[in-house]
C-alpha cells in the first residue's frame, strides 16, 4: 500500500503538490490561533456585566441621591433669603436722592402711607424739627431713594423688613454702630434675634 501511495504522489503535477503544501501551512496557523485552552478565552459580555452593580444596587444608589437632593432643597427653604423688596406701610424712612427738588428732602424723614408695587411708596414728609412747619408733602419714591431709619434709644419699637421674621414687630435690646447691627426682641414670641440696620426700620 505503501508503494501505492507514494506512486500516487509521485502522478501529481508540481501545481497539485504546491497547493496542497500551502493548505498544510493555513492548518497549521489556524490551530494556533484557535487553541483549545479555554482559559485563554476572549471575555464575554457576561464577565464584563460581573463588575456592574447589580441593577437593584443602582437603583438603591439612586434613591439616595434623590433624598439627599431633597434634603438640600428643604434646608435652602428655610434659610432667610431676603427679597429685593423691603418697603413696608407705618415705617419712618430717610430720603437719600440728592436731586429731588433741588435737594430740598435730602436727609429728611417721612412716613409710609401706602406701598406701590412692592418697590414704590408713596410718603408723607415729616417736619425737620418740632417747631419748624414744612412736613405734609406727599411724594411718590422708588425704594432706592429711601433707607431705613434706626432709633436711638432702646426699647423703641420697629418693623422687620427683611428674611423669615418680614412683616413682625420687636422691640430694640441692643444696637452695634461698628457692626451695624441690633439685638431685636419679637413682641410676639419673645425670641430675640440680630439683625442689620438695613433689615429693619422705625414704626411711625
Amino acid at each position: 500500500d505503501d508503494e501505492l501511495e507514494h506512486e500516487e504522489s509521485m502522478k501529481k503535477t508540481p501545481e497539485e503538490s504546491l497547493a496542497m503544501q500551502i493548505n498544510d501551512r493555513y492548518n497549521k496557523q489556524k490551530m494556533k490561533a484557535e487553541p483549545n485552552n479555554p482559559s485563554r478565552a476572549t471575555p464575554s459580555s457576561n464577565s464584563k456585566r460581573q463588575h456592574e452593580p447589580p441593577t437593584n444596587a443602582r437603583a438603591e444608589n439612586t434613591e439616595k441621591k434623590k433624598h439627599k437632593s431633597d434634603k438640600k432643597y428643604k434646608n435652602d427653604d428655610d434659610k432667610d433669603q431676603k427679597k429685593d423688596y423691603w418697603l413696608y406701610r407705618d415705617i419712618i424712612v430717610r430720603i437719600i436722592n440728592k436731586k429731588l427738588s433741588n435737594g430740598q428732602y435730602y436727609k429728611r424723614k417721612a412716613i409710609v402711607d401706602k406701598v406701590i408695587d412692592k418697590y414704590e411708596a408713596r410718603v408723607e414728609v415729616l417736619e425737620s424739627s418740632r417747631k419748624a412747619k414744612d412736613g405734609g408733602d406727599i411724594l411718590r419714591l422708588d425704594q432706592d431713594d429711601l433707607e431705613t431709619v434706626i432709633p436711638k434709644e432702646l426699647g423703641e419699637k420697629v418693623r422687620i423688613l427683611a428674611g423669615k421674621h418680614r412683616g413682625k414687630k420687636a422691640k430694640v435690646l441692643r444696637l452695634t454702630k461698628e457692626d451695624y447691627q441690633a439685638e431685636l426682641r419679637l413682641t410676639d414670641d419673645d425670641r430675640v434675634v440680630t439683625l442689620d440696620y438695613e433689615d429693619f426700620s422705625m414704626l411711625a
